[in-house]
């Protein structure tokens, strides 16, 4: 998932890299403020709603980080330009590699939770996903912990890459921005 050389990088993203990028963009700024609201609110037909929702578009995002994530590692990115600063490219890289890490782990954080706690496990509120895990309550919790705290991680690096983005684009318009926009 690093960034290749110049050499053997495109010049700008793939339109299927844009759009598995921007896909999970919308569905991440989406379950993470729903998380939020339906964990701090009583339950409710409505929240049991945003619940399966929440669940479901987890799993929905599981799915495209694994392929977002090979095909990362098959096509690669483009390559840094040669004028932006060391300290930046490491914290690009490492926001980057974070992040991916994050649209894996924390949707798998939330099935194993739900799958200790509230089976069967239905995509959709139709489609029974086959296998779950066991756990005791206790365990239960820290999964959910762990799930919280990954999601939190994200947020807080999401706001920062937007941050970023936003800086490149209409700070420093070096083109950075525009390799991820559509069209």
């Amino acid at each position: 998932m690093t960034n290749v050389s110049a050499s053997t990088a495109a010049a700008e993203y793939s339109t299927a890299q844009k759009w598995l990028h921007w896909l999970h963009a919308a569905l991440i700024l989406t379950l993470i403020p729903v998380g939020i609201i339906m964990s701090n609110s009583d339950p409710s037909p409505t929240v049991n709603a945003m619940y399966e929702l929440h669940k479901s578009f987890g799993m929905t995002v599981f799915v495209l980080a694994v392929i977002r994530v090979a095909y990362r590692v098959a096509r690669g990115a483009p390559a840094y330009a040669d004028e932006l600063p060391a300290v930046q490219r490491m914290a690009a890289n490492a926001v980057h590699h974070l992040l991916y890490a994050l649209i894996v782990v924390t949707p798998i954080l939330g099935f194993v939770g739900t799958s200790m706690c509230c089976k069967p496990v239905n995509l959709f509120w139709t489609v029974p996903v086959p296998f779950g895990f066991d756990g005791s309550e206790a365990t239960t919790k820290l999964v959910f912990t762990l799930h919280k705290t990954a999601a939190i991680t994200m947020a807080v690096l999401v706001i920062g890459h937007i941050g970023a983005a936003l800086f490149h684009g209409f700070v420093r318009r070096d083109g950075i921005l525009r390799r991820m926009l559509p069209g």
